[in-house]
């Protein structure tokens, strides 16, 4: 996945902080404390199982995903994907999932508006022990 994140970067011309760390950062409140951001500049990338598809929720680190709404939006029930299922769509573990991979860019996704209140995020780096500090103007 890493490999797959630099070529993104390089292939669309983002600009973009790749950090890595000595611990993992498969949190929020990880990613928040070894970044000294606060939890709504880190946004977490999401797969969930709505019906017979999955849809990538990006949102931002200090708010919670409203199930109940989202099943209404995309009228269907929802739920978030088992372990096995992210390795298997996105091929990596949960805490390891960013929204700069092909596989994440191949799938339906629905954005937390509050992301783009911000002028920048911290967003998972596609390793268990990597960050991307993107702005948020690459993300619409």
């Amino acid at each position: 996945m890493y490999d797959d994140v630099i070529s993104i970067i390089r292939e669309y011309g983002i600009k973009a902080e790749l950090l890595i760390f000595s611990d993992t950062v498969e949190s929020v409140s990880k990613a928040s404390k070894l970044t000294n951001e606060p939890s709504n500049r880190i946004i977490k990338t999401l797969l969930t199982k709505a019906s017979t598809d999955y849809v990538v929720v990006i949102a931002r680190g200090d708010r919670k995903i409203n199930f109940s709404k989202l099943a209404k939006y995309l009228k269907c029930d929802v739920r978030m994907a088992s372990y096995d299922e992210v390795l298997n769509v996105l091929g990596v573990p949960p805490g390891a999932v960013t929204p700069i991979s092909r596989r994440v860019l191949s799938l339906r996704r629905i954005l937390d508006p509050k992301i783009l209140d911000e002028p920048y995020v911290v967003c998972g780096g596609g390793t268990l022990n990597s960050l991307i500090k993107v702005s948020t103007c690459l993300l619409y």
